[in-house]
């Protein structure tokens, strides 16, 4: 990869893009973050028919929608948000796109648990590449009071991919159901939900076309001075930085991190309930709680975007966790009301739709607010950090949370939506409280960054 070097000090450089073209950049990335989700999630609707066919209990399925995705995940993000910093950002998420398309195909190859867990593992690889660089390139084609809408774009993407991975894979069960077993050389015929796997895995790679058209931007926002002077290892500048901003990074870390242990739970087991409880198929609880997630989801992370700009331009310093305390909040009442008090699936599902918006409004600003107070030579390495601390906590603790709530405690499947109300009901005041003690960090935090170094001028 071809190094990057940034200017030694900040002040103004070259003009932002024009702001159709930066918009298209966007455009381009968030495509690759729905589709990263969709080959991401879509096992959470083959639970079912992965756990007949391979004899696992939830606990173990749940290991292969968190632990095996999240391991490896967590460890290359840290490589690539160091890659992302130094290197060409556009050629990462293209390599990386590549490879985590092909491990989702090696999952409709695989055979039994292991041979799943370890192309689970293969989609993480590669999936670490994304976030990352592309955060950091966003950041480097917007001014910072439009930084908010950008990321709320991108971070849109996700919950868009994760509805579609429910309405592509109720979508794909349907197709493939009434197709002859494929026969390939050297393995048994495929079923079904292998041939969803395939089918998605190499579909996705086409949404590599656009980033043929994605120029790697000038770097912005490097800081004046390095904190610990320009001669120590960058490793040390990492440590130095977020020492100084301790403060307001324990408590999003922790609080965030915790959220995503709640989040990464609902949507993979609230299929689950609906099958269970309700008694919907698979293909129908994809296609309409899928668009639920998508529409509502999108939706929730735009709105909270504009919601935060809104509260900026009134002073509202710390508005990045005053928002998400609030809509957390109602959050926890529309989930608890959906799993435990709906008398029928439909009341449910519309408790279920207004809770997707609520819980989504902090999404973009989880990751703006890293992107306000880092420098951009960090801004990489900081993201993958708190991607670290995310997914350890989230993606893979919390569908096992959930499962072992409904294994081992109320021993009963037909119990998972009380397994995930029970989530929710202590995750969020405790969420609640660790950002309220972190507001007067959060407004140190600006006001630093605010001084170490200079933005360029609005376009």
């Amino acid at each position: 990869m071809t190094a990057t070097s940034p200017p030694a000090t900040g002040g103004l450089i070259d003009p932002f893009p024009p702001r159709a073209y930066a918009w298209f950049v966007v455009g381009a990335l968030s495509l690759l973050n729905m589709v990263s989700y969709v080959e991401r999630q879509i096992l959470t609707l083959l639970f079912g028919p992965i756990k007949q066919d391979f004899r696992l209990s939830d606990t173990e399925v749940s290991l292969l929608a968190g632990a095996a995705f999240v391991i490896f995940y967590v460890l290359f993000g840290l490589l690539f948000g160091r890659l992302a910093d130094r290197s060409n950002r556009k050629r990462i998420i293209m390599i990386g796109a590549v490879f985590w398309g092909l491990a989702t195909t090696a999952c409709g190859l695989a055979q039994n648990f292991i041979q799943l867990f370890v192309a689970r593992i293969s989609v993480g690889v590669g999936e670490a590449s994304l976030g990352p660089a592309a955060l950091s390139t966003i950041s480097d084609y917007f001014p910072r009071e439009r930084l908010a809408r950008a990321i709320s774009l991108y971070t849109g993407a996700q919950y868009a991919g994760a509805g579609l991975a429910l309405v592509i894979g109720g979508l794909a069960i349907h197709i493939v159901a009434g197709l002859p077993p494929l026969d390939l050389p050297g393995l048994p015929p495929l079923r079904p939900w292998q041939m969803t796997f395939v089918i998605v895995g190499l579909g996705g790679l086409l949404a590599l076309v656009p980033m043929l058209f994605v120029r790697e931007p000038v770097r912005r926002g490097v800081i004046r001075a390095a904190p610990t002077g320009a001669g120590t290892a960058a490793r040390s500048e990492l440590l130095a930085f977020l020492g100084a901003n301790r403060r307001m990074f324990v408590a999003h870390f922790s609080a965030f991190a915790i959220t995503s242990m709640l989040g990464f739970g609902t949507v993979a087991w609230v299929p689950s309930f609906f099958i269970r409880v309700h008694e919907w198929a698979p293909q129908d609880v994809g296609y309409v709680y899928g668009g639920v997630l998508a529409v509502m989801g999108a939706a929730g992370v735009v709105a909270g975007g504009r919601i935060a700009e809104w509260m900026e331009s009134r002073g509202v310093a710390d508005t990045y966790f005053v928002l998400p305390m609030i809509s957390l909040s109602a959050t926890a009442v529309f989930l608890i009301s959906a799993l435990l008090l709906a008398p029928n699936a439909g009341v449910a599902l519309g408790l279920l739709a207004v809770s997707t918006f609520l819980s989504s409004i902090p999404v973009s600003l989880i990751i703006t607010a890293l992107q306000a107070v880092t420098p951009n030579q960090l801004r990489g390495q900081v993201t993958a950090v708190y991607f670290f601390v995310a997914n350890i906590l989230g993606v893979a603790s919390g569908p096992t949370l959930v499962a072992l709530l409904t294994d081992y405690v109320f021993r009963d499947e037909m119990a998972v939506g009380l397994s995930l109300a029970t989530a929710s009901a202590v995750i969020t005041p405790i969420v609640v409280i660790i950002l309220a003690l972190g507001r007067p960090g959060l407004r140190q935090s600006l006001a630093r960054a605010a001084e170490l170094y200079a933005e360029p001028s609005k376009p």
